[in-house]
C-alpha cells in the first residue's frame, strides 16, 4: 500500500501546487487523505469494504451500511472472488412487474459491489428477468419508469438512487429469510 501511495504522492504534490498559495496546504492534505482512504477502502474488485476488529473478514461497505449480515447476503449473492452472481431461488413475488423491480434492485447492487457504481444494464436485466420468468416484453420499460424514486434512466440503462439502494438492502434482508 505504501508503495502505491508513494508513487502517487508526486501527482498529489503537483495538483496541490496548481492551487492558489493560500490553499495549497489544505489541498494537499485533502488529496493525500483521499488517496490513503482509497488505498485502504477499495480492494482489487472495486467494492469498498469495511473492517472491524483484527482478524475479522472484510465486508463490502454496502452490506455494512445496510446492516446486512454475511449470512443474509450469502443467501442472495455468491461471491466467487471477483463477482457477486445472484443465486436466490425464490423472489417471493408472483407478479412479473414486482419480480422485475426486485431483480433490477439486486442487479444494481451486484454491479455496485464490483464497480462502485450501481448501474443496471438493460440487456443484463432482460436476461435476468427471463431466467426468473419475470420478463414482460410489452411492459418491461414501463415497470422501470414507474419506479422513479428507485431508478434513474441513463440512456437505455438505469442507475439506482439512494432510496433504491436502501430498498435493495430491504429486499436482500427479505429474501434471506
Amino acid at each position: 500500500m505504501l508503495e502505491k501511495i508513494k508513487d502517487k504522492l508526486k501527482e498529489v504534490v503537483a495538483i496541490a501546487e496548481t492551487c492558489p498559495e493560500k490553499y495549497q496546504v489544505k489541498c494537499f492534505e485533502i488529496l493525500l487523505s483521499s488517496l490513503v482512504r482509497a488505498e485502504v477502502e477499495v480492494p482489487v474488485t472495486g467494492a469498498a469494504v469495511t473492517t472491524g476488529q483484527a482478524g475479522e473478514k472484510a465486508v463490502p461497505a454496502f452490506f455494512a451500511h445496510q446492516n446486512i449480515t454475511e449470512e443474509e447476503w450469502q443467501k442472495v449473492f455468491h461471491f466467487d472472488g471477483t463477482t457477486y452472481p445472484i443465486i436466490v431461488d425464490d423472489l417471493k413475488e408472483t407478479s412479473k412487474s414486482k419480480k422485475q423491480v426486485k431483480l433490477a434492485l439486486l442487479e444494481g447492487i451486484k454491479v455496485l459491489l464490483t464497480s462502485s457504481v450501481a448501474t443496471i444494464v438493460k440487456g443484463d436485466l432482460m436476461e435476468l428477468c427471463k431466467k426468473y420468468d419475470a420478463y414482460d416484453s410489452s411492459n418491461f420499460a414501463m415497470h422501470m419508469k414507474k419506479q422513479k424514486s428507485l431508478f434513474l434512466a441513463k440512456g437505455d440503462n438505469w442507475s439506482l438512487t439512494k432510496p433504491g439502494e436502501k430498498r435493495a438492502g430491504e429486499v436482500i434482508k427479505e429474501l434471506s429469510q
